[in-house]
């Protein structure tokens, strides 16, 4: 499991490197929905080549997204909240996001996310554009 909390972080320019290095893909998966372009007001592309997508993603209290997956990616915690995801299957569950931390996810399958705290939330993606085509993996297991 990787978790990168406050007093503990990775140099930027050594986890830019490290993503750097890493070959392209040509296409994400046939079934990924792109949460930039369905949910536009909440996912903010800040970076994006041949080899990453960097996003920044922001969501009010009582927001909703809407349907997306997700790429194998990198996820920093700006600013921490109360988001609850609901899955494709029609399960949901509650993530407390702490600011300051950041974490490794697989592919993530058909989801969108509810802020049901009292604080904005905004979390920092780094997507891996060489493991598009990665399978999904259970939503929710974070290393």
């Amino acid at each position: 499991m990787l978790i990168v909390g406050p007093g503990r972080a990775i140099p930027a320019t050594a986890a830019c490197i490290l993503c750097l290095s890493m070959p392209a893909a040509a296409q994400l998966k046939p079934d990924h929905i792109d949460a930039a372009q369905v949910s536009p007001y909440k996912y903010t592309v800040l970076l994006e080549n041949e080899h990453v997508r960097v996003l920044e993603y922001q969501i009010k209290p009582g927001q909703k997204e809407a349907w997306h997956t997700h790429p194998p990616k990198v996820s920093y915690i700006v600013s921490g909240g109360k988001l609850r995801i609901t899955t494709e299957g029609g399960d949901s569950f509650v993530v407390d996001e702490d600011s300051g931390n950041a974490a490794w996810m697989g592919a993530v399958g058909r989801h969108f996310g509810e802020n049901i705290g009292t604080t904005p939330i905004r979390i920092v993606l780094v997507e891996i554009k060489s493991l598009a085509d990665a399978p999904f993996e259970e939503i929710g297991k974070r290393e």
